[in-house]
């Protein structure tokens, strides 16, 4: 796309898109929402920005997202066999109400959504026809 009005739009738009993603994914453990959802919205965030600014976005979703992701899988499981080491209930609780009143859980919703964000990109990549 060559149109210089929404090139600039969007990068602001991006800017708004990226945060609410990581803001739904680190507030999974305490409001609905989590690795999942916020995974999708950052996939879906950096998917419209590789159609905005540019063709060339094939050679950059080559192989690198899904070994981020199994990188993230693998510190997620991590995470979650800690989080059954740990004596005190299933890991350390936080205070009732803030962000990290799970606990692990949170960082168990990021290393999800970076997964999840991966994956989605590496099947669109895999779904585009070359030209």
């Amino acid at each position: 796309m060559d149109d210089y009005i929404s090139k600039v739009v969007f990068r602001y738009v991006m800017l708004i898109v990226i945060i609410y993603g990581f803001y739904v994914i680190l507030h999974g453990s305490t409001s609905p929402g989590g690795g999942f959802a916020g995974g999708s919205i950052l996939a879906m965030g950096i998917l419209i920005y590789f159609f905005v600014f540019g063709s060339h976005w094939r050679g950059k979703l080559r192989e690198a997202p899904m070994s981020v992701g199994i990188g993230f899988l693998v510190l997620g499981a991590t995470v979650e066999g800690m989080k059954f080491l740990i004596p005190h209930e299933h890991g350390p609780v936080g205070t009732p109400g803030t962000l990290f009143s799970g606990g692990l859980v949170s960082l168990a919703n990021f290393c999800i959504g970076t997964l999840v964000t991966c994956a989605i990109l590496s099947i669109i990549y895999l779904l585009v026809k070359e030209d």
